[in-house]
């Protein structure tokens, strides 16, 4: 079996970790990084979220080129996609004329306007496998033309998200860790106790919050190695979804918990069946359970640490790891 892996690839990525293990598990891969043909300087990881119009059709047809080239070059019996925004039906194609599988493990909605587009809308139905964590969004996507949608999961990453074992104090803030959105400002900005909040992430820069004494706006990303002791040293970890995903779980849930993390997320029928008594939930649209959350968990203080490893055991001790959900996918081929 040879599998071409396609999308971002830098650490952390959805196609690195798949990386990772296959080359673990000792599988034929190789890695086809679209971004090397948008940036081949490497200059910034972002680039596509400001590559100039002018060139961005130019770039495109450069990627679908080369992808085209690896049918001979590489001879992949699968084709798994991460996203897959910048391929052209018509290269897909290409691919299934071949006999290759086709596959699309999607980290963001289909549908998601800011992370979507005519060409990926358009290959719905080529694909021959679609995995995501959006099983509510099924029937839809079946509806609107993906013909084998399955439910996958979200992961942790083992050699990421582990314990900090330095010596720490847990101290009593809350901390957020995404980029900016309106939702996501709105929410932070309900808190009303008089705790420390830390907010770490790009596109806070004009945030109102920033003017509050109370609210450290660091507007950086953090990086993978700095999460884990981040995350362990606050006393609450707070998880806000997407909207724009229609998200019912996230990365934050296993990658928090796996952290040894006290984690506060939205309630979801689906992340309250993973995590269980095992973390805190409130409600978006009922604000004030979000302060009652915090000020319960601060009032239980002393029970923190127990209630950390209860979530850090149920999530590291119930399949939930990269490993897990890419030996899931494997089974399908």
């Amino acid at each position: 079996m040879k599998i071409l892996l396609y999308g971002e690839y830098w650490s952390g990525t959805h196609v690195d970790c798949i990386s990772c293990v296959l080359k673990e598990k000792k599988i034929n891969y190789k890695v086809f990084d679209f971004y090397k043909y948008i940036n081949p300087k490497y200059l910034n990881f972002y680039l596509d979220k400001v590559v100039n119009k002018l060139t961005y059709l130019y770039n495109e047809n450069i990627i679908n080129r080369k992808l085209l080239l690896e049918i001979d070059n590489y001879k992949p019996d699968i084709l798994l996609i991460s996203k897959g925004v910048n391929i052209f039906p018509d290269t897909l194609k290409q691919f299934k004329q071949k006999g290759i599988i086709i596959a699309n493990w999607n980290p963001d909605d289909f549908f998601n306007k800011l992370n979507s587009s005519k060409n990926l809308l358009d290959s719905l139905n080529l694909y021959d496998f679609v995995f995501s964590a959006r099983k509510h969004l099924f029937e839809e996507y079946q509806h609107k033309g993906i013909k084998n949608p399955h439910y996958i999961e979200w992961y942790y990453i083992p050699w990421l998200h582990k314990k900090y074992t330095s010596v720490h104090n847990v101290e009593n803030k809350v901390t957020f860790i995404g980029t900016y959105s309106k939702r996501r400002e709105s929410i932070l900005g309900s808190i009303n106790n008089a705790i420390p909040i830390e907010i770490w992430g790009g596109g806070w820069t004009f945030s109102s919050l920033r003017n509050n004494t109370n609210i450290n706006v660091k507007n950086k990303f953090l990086s993978q190695s700095e999460f884990p002791k981040i995350i362990s040293e606050s006393l609450i970890n707070l998880n806000i979804l997407t909207n724009e995903n229609r998200d019912q779980t996230n990365l934050k849930i296993f990658e928090i918990t796996a952290s040894n993390g006290l984690l506060l997320t939205e309630t979801t029928e689906i992340s309250k069946s993973i995590l269980g008594n095992s973390s805190f939930f409130y409600d978006p649209n009922n604000l004030s359970s979000l302060n009652d959350n915090i000020n319960s968990i601060i009032s239980s203080s002393g029970n923190i640490a127990n209630i950390r490893e209860s979530g850090y055991k149920n999530i590291t001790s119930n399949h939930h790891s990269i490993y897990d959900r890419v030996e899931q996918i494997l089974n399908f081929f």
